[in-house]
Parts: C-alpha cells; sequence; structure tokens
C-alpha cells in the first residue's frame, strides 16, 4: 500500500530548526503546549506525525527510526511516518500527520486545525 503524505491545507510552515540539525536517518521531539510532535528525516525528507503512541502514552521519539517507520519502545508497535497508519499490534489507531518540507535550509511544518 503507497503511503501518502498529508498536504497543508492552511496555515503558516512552523520553523523547526536547521536541516543540519537533523540529519537522515535521526529524529527529534518539538513539544507545543501539551502537544508533542516527532519529526524524522528519512533520506532528506522530513516527516512531522504525533509523537505519542496511540496504544499508551509512550514518546515515539524514545523508540527506533527503522527507514519510514517508527518504533515504539513500550510495545513495538511500528507506524508508518508517511501517512501515520499503526502497522503492527497491539497499535490499531494511526497517527495524526503535519505537512513537512526543507526551506532554505530549515524544516518546517503546518500544524493543521484541530489536530492539536
Amino acid at each position: 500500500m503507497a503511503c501518502d503524505r498529508p498536504q497543508p491545507s492552511s496555515g503558516p510552515w512552523i520553523d523547526m530548526g536547521a536541516v543540519e540539525d537533523l540529519p537522515p536517518g535521526t529524529m527529534k521531539r518539538y513539544e507545543r503546549e501539551d502537544h508533542r510532535i516527532l519529526i524524522a528525516n528519512v533520506d532528506g525528507t522530513p516527516f512531522a506525525v504525533d509523537d505519542t503512541c496511540t496504544h499508551e502514552d509512550a514518546s515515539l521519539f524514545s523508540g527506533a527510526l527503522q527507514g519510514d517507520k517508527v518504533k515504539c519502545p513500550l510495545h513495538g508497535s511500528r507506524f508508518c511516518l508517511r501517512d501515520g497508519r499503526a502497522l503492527d499490534e497491539p497499535a490499531e489507531t494511526d497517527l495524526a500527520c503535519y505537512p513537512a518540507r526543507i526551506h532554505n535550509g530549515r524544516v518546517e511544518i503546518v500544524i493543521l486545525p484541530g489536530l492539536t
């Protein structure tokens, strides 16, 4: 099954930092009030999803990046970073995804209305 990236509908691009601070194969966490977003660089392409596993309240940032998937550190559920799909049990609910891009050497995301 193909993974589709979310497209921005409205809202400003939010600067997440310099692209050199997020080299390919790495992840970082962005905290906004009580909401955590995981940003991963997969072969030069940034992806942004909710940082909290949908099975239990675990930070995916503490998990393992495996290509375009992230593995939860608690029970091993994997999620597709391209579209947030839950790929393995025990997680059954998909993650929210956020449009992400590299623009002028900066990683940027859009937090879509209703997702925070």
